[in-house]
C-alpha cells in the first residue's frame, strides 16, 4: 500500500518535469542552450537524490529525471552557428 502512495505522490512531479522539459525544448538560440543546461543539471542531481531512497518507485522516477537531465545537457551543448554538419565533408560544401 506505501508503493501506491508513493507512486500516485511522484505522478505530478513527474508531469510537471516533462513540461518543463518541453518549454525548455521550445526555446531557441543562446537563451535554450542557457536554460537546458541549468535544468540538465538540476535534472540530473535529482534523479540522483531519487535514487538515495531506495524504493522502487523513487527510483523509476530518478532513472527518468537523470534520463531527461542526460537529455537537456546534450541539447545545451549543441553548437547554434554551425556552418556544415558533422556527416558533411568539406568536398561537398
Amino acid at each position: 500500500m506505501d508503493h501506491y502512495v508513493e507512486v500516485f505522490a511522484m505522478l505530478p512531479f513527474v508531469v510537471v518535469m516533462f513540461q518543463f522539459y518541453s518549454w525548455i525544448v521550445s526555446l531557441t538560440g543562446l537563451d535554450r542552450q542557457k536554460h537546458c543546461r541549468a535544468l540538465g543539471i538540476t535534472y540530473i542531481t535529482l534523479g540522483t537524490v531519487a535514487f538515495v531512497f531506495r524504493t522502487s518507485p523513487s527510483a523509476v522516477v530518478g532513472f527518468i529525471l537523470v534520463m531527461l537531465g542526460l537529455r537537456l545537457l546534450e541539447q545545451g551543448l549543441v553548437w547554434t552557428r554551425k556552418s556544415f554538419l558533422i556527416d558533411q565533408s568539406y568536398k561537398d560544401r
